[in-house]
């Protein structure tokens, strides 16, 4: 028993010490990546506020890592981090972005509003690139999904300009 009390005593306390703290930290390391995930996102709100849109973009994509596999709130991380970039003017980098968070949303079997909003931003660079009829498929697309009167009426205002302009 002597040997017992010796061991601890010593230098190999200092060596349990850390081995005892990498055991419990697998379950702080889950609340970490809420933690980092709720970090993640609200930088980007801070950054959207204040019209850093490259920023937000970063913070979002930065986020997804910290969302378990097949997570639903990964459709809003995508569309706003598209909808970042194209208010950043970056129309050729959120394109494609809006298009896989509506694959993604296909696959997870997702709708709601960001799915709404992701066909919005979709049909938004769509008619930037002067394809009326893609931008009108997506925006009616973003009216069906949508559960606002106010948005609804707005895209239906859209869909006839563009009907008109043809």
């Amino acid at each position: 028993e002597p040997e017992t009390a010796a061991a601890p005593a010593p230098a190999p306390t200092a060596k349990t010490a850390p081995a005892a703290k990498t055991a419990p930290a697998a379950e702080p390391a889950a609340r970490s990546s809420v933690s980092d995930l709720d970090f993640h996102v609200s930088a980007a709100k801070r950054y959207w506020a204040k019209k850093k849109y490259r920023s937000a973009a970063a913070e979002y994509a930065a986020a997804m890592p910290f969302l378990p596999p097949g997570d639903p709130r990964e459709l809003n991380l995508a569309e706003r981090r598209a909808a970042m970039l194209l208010k950043a003017g970056d129309k050729g980098k959120a394109k494609p972005l809006f298009l896989a968070a509506i694959a993604r949303a296909g696959e997870l079997g997702l709708e709601g509003e960001d799915l709404a909003n992701a066909h919005l931003g979709l049909a938004y660079c769509l008619e930037l690139e002067k394809d009326k009829p893609g931008a009108i498929s997506h925006y009616e697309k973003a009216m069906a999904l949508s559960s606002s009167k106010t948005t609804k009426a707005r895209i239906a205002g859209t869909i006839s300009d563009l009907k008109k302009a043809r």
